[in-house]
């Protein structure tokens, strides 16, 4: 009889290193929580893992720059809200029967708007449209605007307004211009000053029939100012809105690619514990097979 132990040694080394790279794999998968150490061992999943960690990184990176344009709406409104305040002023100010101090109170409300329209978020003036780097309105006294040949050449804003993406498919205007908002309400602030230092002026003690007329006149201009800016404030309140819903949507479908990339990526630990045992006691096995095999010899039984 013919009696051969290559075949029996080869077959039990197979089987050991089968078991040993069984216990290689899923240590390595309880210490990474991975199912691979790369992309080459999820064969055919790999395309999908690739296409999921980009879309998730897109989601997260919307949900970072919603939040950062919800800041500047906050200021934004704030700043809209200081300018509102400021035409309140003036439209109190020109309602009046005593003119003792109604420059003063026209003074302090363009101080307000002036100080408004250059409102800064980061370093960027918010009403200067794409041009954020030059103060928008360089007025500062109503003595400038009386002697502007045009008032809109104390604005500097650009005439594109500023834009932020806030989803795959959706960019929106996130800015007003400073000179939509207020040239005429600077127009206004100008020709008051210039019917105070005209024939019917100064402003000072009981209004005079006049000054009354001229001022009924420029109160329905600062009410039409008024209607322009609170529909901004308007408008930016539903901007505010919209950019929480996009928040909300973004980082919902951030956490759902996460949760899809990570199902494809991430091991079970608890089966890859359990085969680590299976593997550990499989090459104790096949370890003691081919070691009693390798020993095994026929010159004993020759003697």
């Amino acid at each position: 009889m013919r009696i051969s132990t290559q075949a029996a040694s080869q077959s039990a080394l197979i089987d050991l290193m089968r078991a040993q790279r069984e216990l290689y794999e899923s240590g390595q998968q309880l210490s990474t929580g991975l199912k691979a150490p790369d992309l080459k061992g999820y064969g055919n999943q790999a395309e999908s893992i690739l296409f999921g960690r980009a879309a998730m990184s897109r989601a997260e990176n919307f949900v970072e720059a919603s939040k950062r344009l919800e800041n500047r709406l906050g200021v934004q409104d704030l700043a809209l809200g200081e300018l509102s305040g400021a035409v309140q002023d003036l439209r109190l100010a020109l309602t009046t029967n005593d003119g003792t101090f109604l420059m003063q109170d026209v003074q302090s409300a363009f101080e307000r708007a002036r100080n408004a329209l250059n409102t800064q978020f980061s370093g960027s003036f918010i009403f200067g449209g794409t041009r954020t780097d030059t103060v928008p309105f360089s007025g500062t006294t109503i003595g400038q605007l009386q002697g502007a040949a045009d008032m809109g050449d104390l604005f500097h804003n650009a005439r594109q307004k500023q834009t932020g993406r806030i989803d795959e498919q959706s960019t929106v205007e996130i800015s007003f211009l400073a000179d939509d908002l207020a040239q005429e309400l600077m127009e206004i602030f100008a020709r008051v000053a210039d019917f105070n230092d005209g024939p019917d002026g100064p402003f000072d003690g009981t209004v005079t029939n006049a000054q009354q007329q001229f001022l009924s006149t420029e109160i329905a201009n600062v009410i039409a100012v008024f209607e322009r800016v609170n529909d901004a404030v308007g408008t930016n309140g539903s901007m505010q809105s919209r950019l929480e819903n996009a928040v909300t949507s973004n980082r919902q479908r951030a956490d759902y690619l996460k949760t899809m990339v990570a199902g494809m990526e991430e091991a079970d630990m608890a089966e890859a514990a359990t085969r680590l045992t299976q593997a550990q006691a499989a090459v104790q096995v096949s370890a003691l097979v081919f070691s009693d095999l390798s020993q095994v010899s026929l010159l004993p039984f020759l003697r």
